[in-house]
């Protein structure tokens, strides 16, 4: 038995047992942690503990985020993207919605600067207004209709980066000096 246990092809079938064995413990805890992960969902029931009150100028509920029609009608030759699931981003009873501005065609703009600045003169030229959140970087962009706020969060730097702008509840945005 001593003479077995010297080998080294025992060495290395008892090595290769440990080696899978711990892969395979690491899988099961991934595949088990993966599955019990809490979902961002928003709090059930908001509405009525807080006195009743519906969202004030016809806004949507709580924890959720609005949705791309308030934006209106995109600029000539530009469309606005944005899955209903996918893109949709919850913390706490706040959610914001990340939207994409493509051309009409489906692909991405050549300069994601000129873009976000087309659809900024399109959405002041029909009432929305700049802002400035205390804080923000000077070269960001923000926008509100009152209801909502908007933020570029495009990374421009990249020539490849997609002009990808932010919808959010203004009630949710932070304190902002027009």
């Amino acid at each position: 038995m001593m003479a077995l246990l010297r080998s080294r092809k025992t060495m290395f079938v008892l090595s290769g047992l440990v080696v899978v064995g711990l892969v395979v413990s690491a899988a099961v805890g991934l595949f088990n942690a993966i599955g019990t992960a809490p979902a961002a969902a928003p709090p059930q029931g908001q509405g009525q503990q807080d006195g009743g009150q519906a969202p004030q100028g016809g806004g949507q509920a709580p924890g959720t985020a609005p949705d791309v029609d308030v934006l209106g009608q995109a600029p000539s030759g530009l469309a606005y993207v944005s899955d209903p699931e996918a893109d949709v981003y919850c913390e706490q009873d706040a959610c914001v919605r990340l939207v994409m501005v493509m051309t009409e065609d489906g692909e991405l703009p050549e300069d994601s600067r000129e873009t976000v600045e087309t659809v900024v003169s399109h959405l002041t030229e029909r009432g929305w207004e700049k802002q400035r959140p205390e804080g923000a970087r000077e070269d960001q962009v923000f926008l509100s209709d009152g209801e909502h706020m908007l933020a570029d969060t495009s990374s421009h730097d990249d020539p490849e980066s997609p002009a990808v702008l932010m919808l959010g509840d203004a009630g949710d945005a932070p304190p902002s000096t027009p």
